[in-house]
């Protein structure tokens, strides 16, 4: 569709760095009325009429596929438009305390432009829960050896976690932080060499997660750092077995001084979504008045995560294995007193360093052929070879998917200390104003499942480009459950109202879920 209606110069300028753009419909320019014309231009002393510069224009193309996109005639600079939504309905069974619910689990505005074939932004707001910036980066860079990226961004890890959230493959991933890290702030290098077959990753970040969790940038000095090689090592082979082998090694150290909302404190999420593997425990409060506060606090030295994977197509098939652990060193418990700003007691009660290990194995089929796509930034859903609209007799695309996940944690970090609140005894020269006093707490750094076992099976429909559909059945159980302790933490990521039913220790529970997703 070429335009042809003149839009503003701000929006020009942002596009398509100065030039004057024009969208429409495609109908012809009316002919001006008299009373619309250009005044004549002004003649010079010889009476000749002096002709002014013409301004510079460039007729956009406007293109509705795979989004809302209009770019120059060149398609060297172009601005795309895209949206979607993700709706749930989740039903649970066996010991769990989650609600059965419906819910608006994503909703997504996504805004990307280029410049040039140089300059790449994208800028992507999530709508759901608190609404947030997801992405807000730009690529620097034409040549695909090197490229700049700057801004807030996902964390080159894992494959799974990279893929976009509309491309996934069952309802929920195998593992969630901190196994995995999330977006945030920082540096990226990364490109494409060996004739393709080697792409890396390298980056620093601030280390906490996005934006609206630190508004103001890091809560200290420490730096997260992060690479990542995805090979392709058979590529350029004439071999069809083996040119989809697909071999991936990562890895991210962090020096740390205190635990985040997003990777410690609220939990490590389990794979139905609304209860918890295990939650975090190092910060509880044994009395406050606002002004004095008697509790207990965590700090951390350093996390490190390492990650392998093997991944492979074959026509429609296609399997992942992929390997996480997380390790966590120097993580102290404190029982601390406070009056205002002033720290008066800084006591340790536990001290432990410990890891946690994901392995994941999953497996998919195209009842209809197609064939899936992955490269360093994820998974690629294939369109369908027969899309499905009403009516027209096609079926779209149906896959069949299955996978496994085992979770283990080190026991020590589930370890616990009785801590009592601090006396007047505790401070032999001048007590403050006791406000804990009489009470107590278990401390530990984690509460929850050493081991957990996870088994999904997924039917996914794939309707066309702009509808999808993912049924999943999903099981987790906890084998080292004995009466109450070292279980899953049954609705603890859930909006459970009833807090004498939430955050229950329970050995197993179902899930049985659907999805739609829509996208444009």
């Amino acid at each position: 569709m070429r335009a042809f209606i003149p839009i503003g110069g701000l929006v020009v300028a942002a596009l398509c760095a100065g030039s004057t753009a024009a969208l429409g419909q495609g109908a012809p320019t009316p002919t001006p009325t008299p009373a619309e014309a250009a005044p004549a231009a002004p003649t010079g002393e010889t009476g000749k009429a002096e002709k002014k510069p013409a301004a510079a224009s460039t007729a956009l193309d406007g293109v509705f596929k795979d989004g809302f996109t209009l770019r120059t005639p060149d398609k060297k600079s172009e601005l795309k438009l895209q949206a979607s939504v993700q709706l749930d309905a989740r039903g649970y069974g066996g010991d769990s305390v989650a609600p059965s619910s419906f819910d608006i689990r994503r909703a997504r505005i996504d805004f990307n432009a280029k410049l040039y074939d140089y300059i790449a932004v994208r800028i992507q707001a999530a709508l759901e829960d608190n609404p947030y910036i997801r992405n807000a980066y730009m690529d620097i860079g034409r040549r695909e050896t090197f490229k700049l990226r700057i801004g807030q961004m996902k964390v080159p890890f894992s494959t799974q976690w990279l893929t976009l959230d509309n491309r996934v493959d069952f309802i929920e991933r195998g593992s969630d932080t901190p196994v995995y890290p999330f977006f945030d702030r920082g540096l990226l290098v990364w490109g494409t060499v060996a004739k393709g077959t080697t792409t890396y990753s390298l980056g620093v970040f601030n280390g906490n997660g996005v934006d609206v969790e630190g508004t103001k940038g890091d809560i200290d000095d420490h730096k997260d750092a992060a690479a990542r090689l995805f090979l392709q090592p058979f590529r350029n082979s004439q071999s069809r077995g083996l040119k989809g082998l697909y071999l991936v090694g990562q890895g991210t150290y962090a020096l740390t001084s205190a635990p985040t909302r997003r990777f410690e404190t609220r939990g490590l999420m389990a794979a139905n979504y609304e209860s918890l593997l295990w939650r975090w425990r190092t910060e509880q409060v044994l009395g406050s008045n606002v002004r004095n506060t008697d509790q207990i606090a965590g700090e951390i030295d350093s996390r490190t995560r390492l990650g392998a994977e093997a991944n492979y197509i074959l026509g429609p098939f296609s399997a992942s294995v992929e390997w996480a652990e997380t390790e966590y060193e120097g993580i102290a418990v404190y029982h601390d007193f406070w009056v205002g700003s002033k720290r008066l007691k800084h006591d340790p009660v536990l001290a432990r360093d410990g890891k946690i290990r994901n392995t994941s194995v999953w497996l998919s089929y195209f009842l209809t052929g197609e064939s899936k796509l992955v490269d360093t930034w994820g998974w690629t859903q294939p369109s369908p070879a027969r899309p499905y609209w009403p009516g027209n007799g096609n079926r779209g695309a149906w896959e069949l998917l299955a996978r496994y996940s085992s979770t283990s944690t080190d026991p020590q970090l589930f370890d616990t200390v009785r801590v009592n609140g601090f006396t007047a005894a505790d401070f032999p020269a001048a007590p403050p104003v006791l406000v804990g006093e009489g009470g107590s707490v278990n401390a530990a750094i984690l509460e929850g499942a050493p081991e957990v076992r996870e088994v999904s099976l997924g039917l996914n429909w794939t309707m066309n480009y702009n509808f999808r559909i993912l049924f999943d059945w999903t099981y987790i159980w906890a084998p080292e459950y004995t009466g109450g302790k070292n279980g899953i933490v049954s609705g603890g990521s859930s909006e459970l109202a009833d807090l004498t039913e939430k955050n229950r220790i329970v050995e197993s529970e179902h899930m049985l879920g659907m999805r739609f997703i829509f996208r444009i």
